[in-house]
């Protein structure tokens, strides 16, 4: 009997010493998230330039057709000042017609040549497209257009054309060529089309313009 009381004993004595122990630590945690920085652009009217009806009578016959130049506001927000730069790519490009913005673009490399799609097999026109530097600005503060053709390793001046072949367009403040972290963007693209020569058109059909770009957001 008192065997069994002794164990008893020991074994509550044991209960009660590793409760207490349970009792004498506690964990921390430390928790978050490192989220990259996202930056938002967005055009005006869903991003849609339209020209309206454009009566085939007005073609001049044997020329291309340069439209009236449109404008459209982009604007880019991101979670907090940051260096980025965008290019563009042309999701119409296989409906070139060589050389018709050459007296519209900032250059008549093919660079600046947007395709406005095919109709019946034949191609519509193209534009080109450019930054109106003298009504952009970062964070409220005006900006220059600058332009790297290497991916970001050296920048320079841009006059405002912006081209189909991969290269980044950023902005600068102060004089600078390099590109300013900037946290708004507020932006005016300019949109100069111009129509094939009605010859090479389907014109007993409508024939719609069908531009269609993508412009892309880079970090740096």
């Amino acid at each position: 009997m008192k065997n069994l009381i002794a164990a008893s004993t020991l074994f509550a004595v044991a209960l009660v010493s590793n409760l207490a122990h349970a009792a004498d630590t506690a964990e921390l945690k430390v928790k978050g998230v490192i989220k990259p920085v996202a930056c938002t652009p967005t055009f005006a009217a869903g991003g849609v330039v339209d020209y309206g009806t454009i009566q085939a009578s007005t073609l001049p016959a044997g020329q291309f057709k340069t439209l009236d130049k449109k404008q459209i506001d982009l604007n880019i927000k991101c979670d907090s000042p940051t260096k980025m730069a965008i290019k563009l790519a042309d999701n119409r490009a296989a409906s070139k017609v060589a050389g018709i913005v050459a007296g519209v673009s900032s250059s008549s490399e093919e660079r600046f040549n947007f395709g406005l799609g095919t109709v019946a097999g034949k191609n519509v026109g193209g534009y080109a497209l450019s930054m109106d530097n003298a009504a952009t600005t970062g964070d409220s503060q005006a900006v220059s257009g600058i332009y790297s053709a290497n991916s970001g390793s050296s920048w320079s001046a841009n006059n405002g054309g912006l081209d189909n072949a991969g290269n980044y367009f950023s902005f600068a403040q102060g004089g600078a060529t390099s590109p300013a972290a900037i946290k708004t963007l507020a932006a005016k693209i300019n949109v100069q089309a111009v129509l094939n020569k009605p010859e090479n058109l389907p014109l007993t059909q409508d024939v719609p313009l069908d531009g269609s770009a993508t412009l892309e957001v880079v970090y740096l």
